[in-house]
């Protein structure tokens, strides 16, 4: 999304701070993401619920055989968090097979999860679609993650002070396009 808003914002950054703090004392605008522990105070929007996929080498020992949440569950994999959370969806989904995963690192970001899957033994998530030539520029092979999960809601979220701020309202509607394009592109 800085690719796209970058053209026409020059103050567009990444942020690995909390959310809900964050927000309130001005450190942030705008939070986009998996939206959770957040106040009661701040406004939320929706903006996509997107299906993940697993992502590894095309080389991967994985595919030597039909990828069955056991083998999916024993392969080491790479978490993503801006707040270095070793757990979500996929544990859940992991743990109604009785089923765990080892998370050998947890990166703030997709593009890095996938950067290290190229170079390891390493699996990793990431949003269908929107992959583009990532996949074949890095080596890498998506698949289904073989458990039933469901697609992740991602939104935006802000301080109420913002809330009749002209810009800051420009700014939402340009994030719901950008992300409303995305959706699209990757349908």
């Amino acid at each position: 999304m800085r690719c796209v808003l970058g053209r026409q914002v020059d103050h567009v950054h990444d942020a690995a701070l909390e959310g809900g703090p964050a927000l309130r004392q001005g450190e942030v605008d705008i939070e986009l993401g998996v939206l959770d522990d957040l106040d009661s105070e701040i406004r939320t929007e929706p903006l996509a619920r997107i299906v993940m996929v697993a992502v590894a080498r095309k080389d991967h020992p994985l595919f030597a055989e039909p990828i069955t949440p056991q083998r999916f569950a024993q392969a080491p994999h790479i978490g993503i968090s801006r707040r270095g959370r070793l757990r979500g969806p996929i544990d859940a989904a992991l743990a109604k097979h009785g089923l765990g995963r080892r998370v050998a690192a947890v990166v703030p970001s997709h593009t890095t999860a996938m950067m290290l899957a190229a170079t390891s033994d390493l699996v990793c998530l990431t949003i269908d679609g929107w992959l583009g030539q990532t996949l074949t520029a890095l080596g890498l092979r998506a698949f289904p993650i073989p458990l039933d999960v469901p697609p992740m809601a991602i939104g935006m979220a802000w301080h109420p002070r913002h809330a009749a701020d002209q810009g800051h309202a420009w700014l939402r509607g340009q994030l719901r396009m950008v992300t409303s394009t995305l959706v699209e592109s990757a349908a």
